[in-house]
This record gives structure tokens, C-alpha cells and sequence, in this order.
């Protein structure tokens, strides 16, 4: 099946005559009714009737119209949206994400971008979630990878990603490999604590305060690889996002009430017109974190 097959099977079931459709198309009669005779080969039957005053449309051709159309505005809507991105053999996009967060998913989605791309600059920003909203209210990155502690009214978003949290606990803690434990159970555990302007620090005292309970912070970090050094210490208890429970001496577990989660999105600045280049990143890091 050939596109000009499409368009010469939709000018005549449009004209109803297949002298005037080949004159739209400016193709000679004949070589517009072998098309359409191949077009019938090919979907098994007459798409037409022949008349002395043109073509109507038979049952098959009645059903065939609508998909015809549809094909070719898709096609249509292909070809425009590859003409906009044309304009991508160079460039850049400026790209926010949470230092910890973007050093497990970045990767995948850069060399993916990168591959289609590969004279786009993409400029990377790492900031905490407020900060990166910030910094998307200001202009100064045009997407930005973050958590809820960062969503703001100024900035339409689309969730990526929704993640466990789990208690990180000393390898040697009594209730190491008890599985599922409950904030009342470790209440009175020491507690180390993302420092004042990270978002995950709101996201832990959320769920504290959601259980009715406030954690006994003994110590605070600026970086979550920091605390979990702290906890496999035997310094404390803290709350990890999953997708950074690997650290040796720490062992994990899933929070049974309440449920901790925190979920990543893809933020924007509301009613902002992203670049061709932007677009296209947004595009990439949808497909490879779906």
C-alpha cells in the first residue's frame, strides 16, 4: 500500500468521478486507475463501482474511507513533527534533576538522547527540588527531574516515576532481615536527617508526621550517601528512596504503616513554549523511564 495510492483513492471517492480526481492529482486517468486497481488487489476487492459518471463507493470502499483518512493525517502529522525536529542538527536544552536521583537515571536517558541527537548539548543543572523549581520559574533550565517536595502551580508536570521508601537500618540492628516495619516500631530510634532545602527531607517528615510521630534527629546531611554512611555506622535509622539502597553495612526495610512512596516528575514552566530541542528530550526521557 502506497501513500499516492491513499490520496488517489481519496480525490475520487471525494470527486466521485475518476476523470477529475486524476486531474487534482495531475496524474493521467489511467495511471490513476491502476493504482486504485492495485490499491483493490491489495485489500481484496473493489474499493468502487464504475459508472458512465465516475465511481461510487462500494461497502468495502465505505469502510476503507475513514481508516485512509486517518493513515494519511498520521503520516501527515509524522512528517510535520519530523520537519520540527529538523531543526535539531544543533543546539541545546537545559536539563534539572536531583544530584542522587539523576546519577541512576540520567545515564540511560542521555545515551538514548544522545543517539538521536548527537549534536544537541544538553546542559545539566543538579539541584534540590525547590531549588529546581526555582530555577524553572526563572528560566534558567527549561525541564527538571524532581520530586513532589518541588511541584508548584507556576509548572504543569507528568509523573515518571513512583518509588519505595525504605528504612535504612545498621546491618546489626535487631530488626535487620524482620521485614516490614512500621514508623511506631522504630519511633525511638535516632534518626538522621536530610538537611533543611532538600525536598526529600519535607517527604520524610511528611510521613512521619502522617503516622503522628516526629523522628529524634541526631544528625543531618546535605547528601544521602552521607547518611547512609552515617547509618552503617550504627549512628541511626534514616528513610532512603529504593532506587539508593545499595550501600554496604545498611540494611533495608519496606515501611508497613504508613506506606512510604515518593513519586519523580517531568516538570515545566505553565504555558511555556519548549524549543524543538526540549521537546525532543522530553520525548526521550518519557520513552526510556516508561
Amino acid at each position: 500500500m502506497e501513500t499516492h495510492q491513499l490520496r488517489y483513492f481519496l480525490a475520487v471517492a471525494q470527486a466521485g468521478s475518476f476523470t477529475q480526481a486524476a486531474r487534482q492529482c495531475n496524474v493521467s486517468q489511467p495511471s490513476l486507475s491502476i493504482q486504485i486497481a492495485k490499491l483493490e488487489d491489495e485489500l481484496g476487492g473493489p474499493l468502487f463501482e464504475r459508472t458512465r459518471k465516475g465511481g461510487r463507493l462500494t461497502a468495502r470502499g465505505e469502510t476503507f474511507l475513514p481508516r485512509a483518512r486517518a493513515i494519511l493525517q498520521e503520516m501527515e502529522s509524522a512528517r510535520e513533527d519530523a520537519q520540527a525536529l529538523s531543526g535539531l542538527a544543533l543546539g541545546k536544552v537545559s536539563l534539572g534533576c536531583m544530584p542522587t536521583t539523576g546519577a541512576h537515571l540520567l545515564p540511560p536517558i542521555l545515551i538514548r538522547f544522545r543517539k538521536a541527537h548527537p549534536k544537541i548539548q544538553v546542559q545539566l543543572k543538579e539541584e534540590s527540588s525547590p531549588d529546581l523549581a526555582r530555577d524553572l520559574e526563572q528560566g534558567e533550565v527549561e525541564l527538571a527531574i524532581m520530586d513532589e517536595a518541588g511541584l508548584r502551580p507556576a509548572l504543569d508536570y507528568q509523573t515518571i516515576l513512583t518509588e519505595e521508601l525504605l528504612l535504612a537500618l545498621p546491618a546489626k540492628h535487631p530488626s535487620a532481615g524482620k521485614g516490614p516495619l512500621s514508623l511506631k516500631q522504630v519511633a525511638e530510634e535516632p534518626f538522621i536527617l536530610m538537611k533543611s532545602g532538600h525536598g526529600f527531607r519535607q517527604i520524610t517528615l511528611n510521613l512521619y508526621r502522617k503516622a503522628g510521630l516526629e523522628p529524634k534527629v541526631v544528625f543531618e546531611s546535605g547528601g544521602i550517601e552521607t547518611v547512609q554512611a552515617l547509618v552503617a555506622a550504627g549512628l541511626g535509622i534514616s528513610l532512603v528512596p529504593r532506587m539508593v539502597a545499595k550501600f554496604p553495612g545498611v540494611a533495608y526495610a519496606s515501611v508497613s504503616a504508613p506506606k512510604g512512596e515518593r513519586t519523580l516528575s517531568l516538570a515545566w514552566r505553565r504555558k511555556a513554549r519548549l524549543s524543538p530541542a526540549a521537546e525532543a528530550l522530553k520525548k526521550t526521557i518519557t520513552a526510556t523511564l516508561r
